[in-house]
């Protein structure tokens, strides 16, 4: 996890200067803040900045690189996207200082088998996705892993308190919360078949017909 894992080089920007305007020109806008700090309207490569924010995510760390500054170690927060094209259109830049301790939501990830659904005897539900976590910035994970091998059984689940955490690294999320849980798979029910317009009027004919026989044919006269 060292700070110089992802990286971007960016440059301050004219307020003056629409946002719209820099993004025709494929540039992106940034604003760097944090504690004790006045805020930075920043700009880059659209392309490079939204390639670092898909490698790191919002739990890296990432090295700003500004001409003439000295490098900064920030989180990407609040990324913001085109809800047309799917783009990002905005980040802000938190900048840590790597002495006190922060809070970070951290992404989970699935891995190994479940017994259970492998044998297709249930149906694996996730409940969360990922969890806040306090620590160093340098102690952050980019990920949390969840293992589901342990999930034997219907109702079996892996919780808060089951999650294995590096060092430094401690969870805020209620520690009896489910995060993956088993469950009985449905029984299918059973459906008939769509019955086609000419088999429906079929029907119809042959319990006309049926009828209209019954109705003409003499009746048996009683038993003595």
């Amino acid at each position: 996890m060292g700070t110089t894992e992802y990286s971007v080089n960016l440059e301050t920007r004219d307020l003056g200067t629409r946002a719209d305007v820099l993004r025709r020109q494929g540039r992106l806008p940034l604003v760097l803040y944090g504690k004790g700090i006045e805020p930075i309207a920043l700009a880059g490569d659209a392309l490079a900045v939204s390639k670092a924010l898909k490698a790191a995510g919002e739990s890296s760390l990432v090295q700003v690189k500004i001409s003439g500054q000295a490098d900064r170690i920030v989180l990407f927060k609040e990324p913001q996207y085109d809800p047309r094209t799917g783009a990002v259109v905005h980040i802000d830049l938190y900048q840590v200082n790597l002495k006190e301790k922060i809070r970070a939501e951290v992404p989970l990830v699935f891995v190994g088998e479940a017994p259970v659904i492998e044998a297709a005897e249930g149906v694996l539900v996730t409940n969360k996705d990922k969890v806040e976590v306090e620590c160093l910035p340098v102690d952050l994970p980019h990920e949390i892993t969840v293992d589901l091998s342990a999930l034997q059984n219907i109702n079996d689940e892996v919780k808060v308190k089951d999650l294995r955490l590096p060092t430094g690294v401690a969870v805020l999320d209620e520690p009896e919360e489910s995060l993956v849980t088993v469950t009985a798979k449905r029984e299918e029910e059973v459906v008939e078949a769509p019955v086609s317009e000419e088999e429906a009027v079929a029907g119809v004919e042959v319990t006309s017909e049926k009828e209209e026989k019954e109705a003409t044919e003499p009746s048996e006269p009683p038993a003595e």
